[in-house]
């Protein structure tokens, strides 16, 4: 066979990666064609059947499809895509695009986000168990450190809470940095708690220094948004919010359901803590002279 003959068979058997730019999904998966494995192929019928999958989880998709984690990896690099979060990503850019053609996005943007973030918030409301709160409040309010972590998009509700904990004289820090995590993490002993927030339950960096300081005896406590989630396993108690899965929103979105959450197992939490407005009072004045 010559050099050329095999090029062009190469070049037929799976399209090179810039000549799927700008294709659909469908396309895409027509492309393809016969390069598919068969378990590949269930992958690309699954999502062709539910395109509304593409706000599932890895977990959830490989429940919900009988399908295997190493499948859908491998189907979605075929696809062209990074992983199973880039495929998420082009699924939801062509949902999204189908309903603005569709009109289903029409009217007025403040209303609709109001609806969003009221129906996140009820749904969360079904999520909280009281009596998880009151364990979460009570080992919060027993713990001599408190270690709250937060990555990338998850850091915003972990560092307003460290912000209202050290405000009623919890011995709080929050660290958004895997490494520093890790460090702080190692230094907590059995009494601490450790409070990871992660919208996925996933992150790398927080699963280490959740092992870590589970490890050195300390309480691990999770906010996540998925009830099987690889740091839900890990934690000692867990606390769970409803926020919109979409790729293309869920960072800038789920701190309002993740807040909520957090502010009521810190009302909770106040409760138990009978010098707690003293305390308020005293940092406030710590703070005042720097109002204008």
């Amino acid at each position: 066979m010559t050099r050329s003959a095999k090029k062009s068979i190469d070049t037929k058997s799976e399209p090179a990666s810039d000549s799927m730019d700008g294709y659909a999904f469908p396309a895409r998966l027509q492309m393809l064609g016969n390069t598919l494995a068969d378990r590949e192929k269930e992958v690309g019928e699954y999502f062709l059947r539910k395109p509304e999958a593409a706000y599932l989880s890895i977990t959830e998709v490989v429940s919900d499809g009988s399908l295997s984690y190493g499948t859908i990896i491998r189907f979605c690099q075929k696809m062209k895509c990074a992983g199973f979060q880039d495929f998420k990503v082009l699924l939801a850019q062509e949902l999204g695009k189908s309903n603005r053609e569709n009109g289903t996005e029409n009217g007025d943007g403040i209303a609709q986000y109001a609806e969003k973030i009221s129906s996140e918030l009820v749904n969360t409301q079904k999520l909280i168990n009281r009596i998880t709160v009151a364990k979460v409040a009570k080992a919060l309010n027993q713990a001599g450190r408190v270690l709250v972590a937060g990555i990338a998009g998850s850091a915003a509700p972990a560092v307003g809470f460290d912000y209202r904990l050290s405000r009623i004289g919890v011995h709080s820090e929050a660290v958004g940095d895997g490494y520093t995590l890790a460090i702080r993490a190692a230094s907590l002993t059995r009494g601490d708690v450790f409070l990871a927030v992660s919208f996925s339950g996933a992150t790398k960096d927080i699963l280490t220094a959740t092992q870590i300081a589970k490890e050195n005896g300390a309480t691990v406590v999770s906010l996540t948004n998925f009830i099987h989630a690889p740091l839900v396993e890990l934690a000692d108690l867990s606390l769970f919010s409803a926020t919109d899965r979409d790729p293309m929103s869920c960072e800038v979105f789920s701190n309002v359901s993740s807040n909520f959450v957090l502010d009521v197992v810190f009302s909770s939490l106040l409760g138990m803590r009978p010098a707690a407005g003293k305390a308020i009072v005293k940092t406030f004045k710590a703070i005042s002279d720097r109002r204008v």
